[in-house]
């Protein structure tokens, strides 16, 4: 069972875990690992981003552990990980310093460690800041993808999102997809059940 919560200064750590060993490019960082982290851990002051850190148990963590050693990779061991911290997403709304998101919009970012992929932890990210957005008033919800990351476009089809405008950048190609956050709140209405 995961648990979601906001970014703490203490997470510091295993937010570096986290991030240092993911393909940057892929996902849209093009800074050192420290610096992010910095960056990050001082959004808790300025309120520019919500940061959520998704924190597995350790009992968890050694399970799958285990679960990898025997089954998929008896040579591979996952790094010990005191923080639990194994994904984080994050919520940036600051539209007047980015002039690719308009008043009323936030940009999503989800990253997920590899040995937890493809497990629901990105689905359940994506959900819980999609909610998020909603209480704080937001009407629109964007993300950006490079055109390979078909998991992460898997994801957004998934829930609904549709396909927005396309850019270059770091010289590569990213596709943007954002939904309407006031079409889900009407459609929750008539069935719960949607995400």
């Amino acid at each position: 069972m995961i648990q979601i919560r906001l970014l703490e200064a203490s997470d510091r750590q295993g937010l570096f875990d986290l991030i240092d060993p993911v393909d940057k490019k892929m996902v849209g960082m093009y800074s050192e690992t420290k610096e992010l982290v910095d960056d990050w851990i001082d959004t808790i002051d300025e309120g520019l981003w919500e940061v959520f850190v998704v924190i597995l148990s350790q009992n968890e963590y050694k399970n799958e552990q285990k679960r990898i050693i025997r089954k998929l990779f008896p040579w591979k061991r996952l790094k010990d990980n005191p923080s639990g911290i194994v994904g984080l997403v994050t919520l940036y709304a600051d539209w007047q310093d980015d002039e690719e998101l308009e008043q009323g919009e936030f940009d999503i970012g989800i990253t997920v460690a590899e040995p937890f992929q493809r497990k629901g932890i990105g689905k359940e990210l994506l959900s819980y800041i999609i909610k998020r957005g909603e209480l704080l008033g937001y009407n629109k919800a964007t993300l950006w993808t490079r055109i390979d990351n078909y998991p992460m476009i898997k994801l957004a089809k998934n829930f609904g999102f549709k396909k927005g405008k396309n850019r270059t950048r770091h010289g590569y190609e990213w596709i943007q997809y954002y939904q309407e956050l006031e079409k889900i709140k009407k459609e929750r209405k008539k069935d719960p059940t949607v995400l």
